[in-house]
């Protein structure tokens, strides 16, 4: 047989008739064939239409349209699922009531006389500082004068006919130039003679080993469970103490105070009322009313007040440190580090903000940040505002204090009951002028 060129048997190779089918042809028919199974076994109303030859050409696209329809509104609803999961993908649940009271802190509690300087106090200290000051050729009444006007600072009431003002140099010398809280505590009701029986934990105790005159937003006062170590009111150092809480619920258990309102030593009460402001806040924030959750309450004379806390321990995951600040919109205690020494909280960070503002619009240091001014916080992310303009104008505005992602919220509930003379009396107390004040925890 007569051999071929290879050049044929190439060509004849190259041109012979296909007898497979190729990869797209046979994934093309596969996907047809089983669109059409699926169609016609689809449980899906009106599918089976779709193909069904018994039905007219009109309405097999009828069908068609409002497949497509609903299959569009299902991925419009997915999509807007989907954004707001990634917007706020953050989830509050609310566990059992039944917290263990062991694991709340205790709330701070201030007892502040309403008088913020003693009587006794400023004749004492008018006596100390006067020798000292003999060269600024005033009286000792001018400088006791003077010393009571110094709870302007607290009240921030301004009068500008003080024939004293020369006195203002006081603050000038090397002596008293950087003494002016030290002053003002010096000058503030004494809380060894306030406080005349306290009780904690159901077990009397020295009044002594549980309160500290600390200074708030009222002044300095008798503070307990409050252990942020403040060297200045913008900069938390840290907790000079371990956070009491009380381990059985029930007033026996709480905190109770009998205290000597000291009527007859009052000299510059903030208020025409008699007794104490109750101050109950987070035991590491500032007692800064206008820096929130915290309770201001009124204890009168020849009354027993009982505080019932109520307390929210919110507590955040892990899970949420992974995702940005612009996302949670909260911030940690430890960030922030470097301005609040890993004691970051909304309540520093406004108090910080509000003395740098009061800073940059009056060059000064305020002793205790002003209420009557930016006592508002300019509301972020806010769109409707209208019918608001003064009050914006005169609010505080502090974008970069974001809320606590963990923290204890406080409520209380209140009762008064009147303490007759002839009670007091047998109780051993001839002074008519004490206040029973007990505050405990609900389980």
């Amino acid at each position: 047989m007569e051999s071929k060129p290879w050049w044929y048997r190439y060509r004849k190779r190259k041109y012979r008739p296909r007898n497979r089918l190729s990869l797209e042809m046979i994934l093309r028919k596969s996907l047809v064939e089983t669109a059409k199974e699926y169609i016609d076994t689809c449980s899906i109303a009106g599918m089976k239409h779709i193909i069904d030859p018994n039905y007219s050409v009109f309405l097999r696209f009828f069908w068609v349209g409002s497949q497509l329809s609903c299959l569009g509104i299902v991925i419009y609803f997915l999509q807007f699922t989907w954004v707001a999961t990634l917007t706020k993908p953050l989830v509050v649940t609310e566990d059992s009531f039944t917290f263990p009271i062991k694991d709340i802190d205790f709330p701070a509690v201030a007892l502040c006389n309403i008088n913020r300087i003693s009587r006794k106090a400023l004749k004492k200290v008018t006596v100390e500082m006067y020798p000292k000051l003999r060269k600024l050729n005033s009286t000792l009444t001018n400088l006791e004068y003077f010393l009571l006007n110094m709870g302007r600072l607290i009240d921030f009431d301004y009068d500008q006919s003080w024939p004293q003002v020369k006195l203002i140099d006081l603050f000038d010398s090397e002596e008293y130039g950087d003494q002016v809280v030290d002053i003002m505590k010096a000058l503030a009701p004494s809380c060894d003679e306030m406080l005349i029986k306290c009780t904690w934990a159901g077990k009397e105790v020295d009044c002594k080993s549980i309160f500290q005159v600390r200074r708030t937003i009222l002044g300095h006062c008798c503070a307990f469970n409050y252990v942020l170590d403040y060297d200045s009111a913008d900069k938390p150092l840290g907790t000079i103490a371990e956070i009491k809480r009380q381990i059985i619920p029930g007033s026996n258990n709480g905190l109770r105070v009998i205290a000597d309102s000291m009527l007859d030593d009052y000299a510059y009460p903030l208020t025409y009322r008699n007794g104490f402001e109750i101050l109950i806040f987070d035991p590491t924030h500032f007692a800064d009313i206008t820096g929130g959750r915290v309770l201001q309450r009124t204890v009168q004379p020849n009354q027993a007040e009982f505080f019932q806390i109520a307390s929210i321990k919110q507590v955040a995951s892990a899970e949420v440190r992974k995702y940005p600040l612009k996302t949670r919109k909260c911030l940690f205690r430890d960030e922030y580090s470097q301005e609040f020494t890993n004691m970051y909280s909304y309540s520093a960070c406004i108090v910080k903000c509000r003395i740098q503002s009061v800073q940059s619009l009056c060059k000064c240091t305020p002793y205790f940040m002003p209420t009557e001014k930016l006592q508002y916080l300019y509301p972020i992310d806010t769109e409707d505002t209208e019918g608001l303009e003064q009050e914006l104008a005169d609010s505080l505005l502090c974008p970069q204090c974001l809320p606590d992602c963990e923290l204890t919220q406080h409520f209380t509930k209140s009762f008064k009951v009147p303490l007759p003379d002839e009670l007091m009396k047998k109780r051993g107390f001839a002074n008519t002028f004490m206040s029973v004040i007990l505050v405990d925890s609900q389980a």
